[in-house]
């Protein structure tokens, strides 16, 4: 454990070293820039009431924000070359659970043939192979040309949060890896790869990893409008669920894709097949899935559009369960722009199928959505109209609507630009086979309205509303709520691009009828003032 840790602590100090050495370096080359982003707020939350204990997810009392990002690049010798510094300090864990903690830290060189990167490092290999950011480093060397070559060679840990090497407990996974890119002439490349995994310090009884994925790729245009692309990738390793126990496993992922892209149309063609014991801990897939997949879209002409898809798959691959459940989801969808002539007028409908069948489980879910986008007047108007019909056999028959409207302006009165809103909508479920049969219904409606006055540069909205909650058997709820924004960017902060800003919003929650153990009624307030900069 001891030099685990000291791996971790010396890993740490070689990428800051690295990245913060940019920063003098800087002032010695001969082209360079540093510059900065600030921002920083204070909130003011108040809860009240019954509830407000349990039900409030709020911080109570005064807290703080700070977000500080530092950016350098410049020139040195033939090497151009930029680095990234950013921190967050708050007292409020709704933001972040450390007090303090180091947001991002990089580093990068290059001369377009050798580039060199370290801290925060995302180096993609293939969706099997790679495709996380690691805190480490990267090497690539990149030969341009018809028969170019790139290698690259990554190192690290996966950890999510820098201060996952000194305060936040989460598994070491340590990463090696490598891949080549070949292009054997202007239409085809081919890619190897190669990533280990090595996982070290058990957290909270989370189970280790040691594997090696060994990823095989390629894209081909045989003809123009015409691309295929390929992946198959082997996983060899070993999980360990406690201590002293490895149970091994090895599997296969591979996929084929074709796209065609031409005139009107653009179809996707993809197979995938993924077996069972398949583990990429840096990539992903879905274990045990063979997956069929079709795309189709269709510009019939400029203001009418067609897109159909189709989606097949099923688990039980290497038929090592007793049975196979199969998923059908086939959809289509129409775009009609200028319907009945109407200028700015939009219209969408589309129809998609979800279908599941086994031994065990026959469902028919069904969904269908309407909308309409127009301008009448001076009004802007957006209509949304859905309906889900759910159906498992012996277990469940429902039906779900959703349906909302919204209707905006913008006036110019003087130096004032008003932009007033209003919003209608609500959501009704229909359980048939509950007892007693159920019905859910919930109701918002909403005012807004922009203030803008450009001659100072203010921008502003305010809102205010109600959502209701009734149902049939329960509890019911209402929340009225009402928010304010209120960005000002004054003369005096231009040359840093300064803002300052202020946000108030509140929430009043009504249960009715109340729990047994009393009123679980609350209000919550929020008052929030900042500047932010940019230098």
């Amino acid at each position: 454990m001891k030099r685990l840790r000291s791996i971790r602590r010396l890993q740490l100090l070689t990428a800051l070293v690295a990245v913060v050495a940019l920063a003098p370096a800087a002032s010695q080359a001969a082209e360079h820039e540093i510059h900065g982003s600030n921002d920083f707020s204070l909130t003011y939350n108040d809860v009240s009431g019954p509830g407000a204990g349990s039900q409030s997810s709020l911080t109570e009392g005064a807290r703080y924000l700070e977000i500080l990002n530092l950016f350098g690049n410049g020139r040195l010798g033939e090497f151009d070359y930029n680095w990234t510094v950013g921190a967050k300090s708050t007292d409020d864990r709704r933001n972040d659970i450390k007090n303090t903690s180091l947001t991002n830290l990089q580093g990068r060189f290059t001369n377009k043939v050798h580039t060199l990167t370290v801290g925060d490092t995302f180096e993609s290999f293939s969706q099997y192979a790679l495709n996380t950011a690691i805190k480490g480093g990267s090497y690539k060397y990149t030969r341009e040309g018809e028969f170019g070559t790139s290698l690259t060679a990554v190192s690290g840990i996966a950890y999510s949060r820098w201060d996952n090497f000194w305060g936040v407990d989460a598994v070491e996974r340590q990463v090696f890896g490598g891949k080549i890119k070949q292009n054997l002439g202007s239409d085809l490349w081919v890619g190897f790869s190669g990533v280990q995994t090595t996982d070290h310090v058990r957290v909270m009884g989370s189970e280790l990893v040691d594997e090696q994925t060994y990823t095989v790729d390629f894209e081909y245009r045989p003809i123009p409008g015409l691309t295929i692309q390929g992946e198959s990738s082997w996983a060899d390793g070993g999980v360990s669920t406690q201590d002293g126990q490895y149970n091994e496993f090895n599997g296969n992922a591979s996929k084929l894709v074709a796209i065609g892209d031409g005139g009107p149309s653009r179809v996707t063609l993809e197979y995938e097949r993924v077996e069972p014991n398949f583990r990429t801990m840096l990539g992903s897939a879905t274990p045990d899935r063979e997956k069929a997949k079709a795309k189709w879209r269709y510009k019939y002409t400029k203001n009418l559009s067609i897109t159909s898809a189709m989606l097949w798959y099923h688990d039980n691959v290497d038929g090592q369960k007793s049975y196979t459940t199969d998923h059908y989801k086939p959809e289509i969808g129409v775009t009609i722009k200028r319907p009945f002539k109407r200028q700015y007028a939009v219209a969408d409908i589309s129809y998609k199928l979800d279908r599941t069948s086994s031994q065990t489980i026959d469902t028919l879910d069904q969904f269908v959505n309407t909308s309409y986008r127009d301008r009448f007047g001076l009004f802007d108007s957006d209509t949304n109209f859905g309906i889900i019909f759910y159906d498992t056999k012996n277990s469940r028959r429902a039906q779900e609507y959703t349906y909302n409207t919204s209707l905006s302006s913008r006036h110019t009165l003087g130096r004032v630009v008003l932009k007033p809103s209003i919003y209608l909508g609500g959501w009704t479920s229909n359980e048939e086979l509950a007892a007693p049969q159920a019905t859910d219904q919930i109701y918002e409606y909403s005012f807004g309205l922009g203030v803008d006055i450009p001659t100072i540069k203010i921008t502003s909205n305010f809102k205010i509303g109600e959502n209701r909650l009734v149902k049939e058997a329960g509890t019911d709820t209402t929340k009225t709520f009402a928010n304010m924004n209120i960005f000002w960017r004054p003369d005096m902060l231009t040359k840093v691009q300064g803002m300052l800003y202020a946000k108030a919003s509140t929430n009043d929650f009504r249960y009715d009828p109340n729990a047994v153990g009393g009123s679980q009624d609350f209000r919550e307030t929020s008052l929030t003032s900042g500047i932010s900069m940019q230098f």
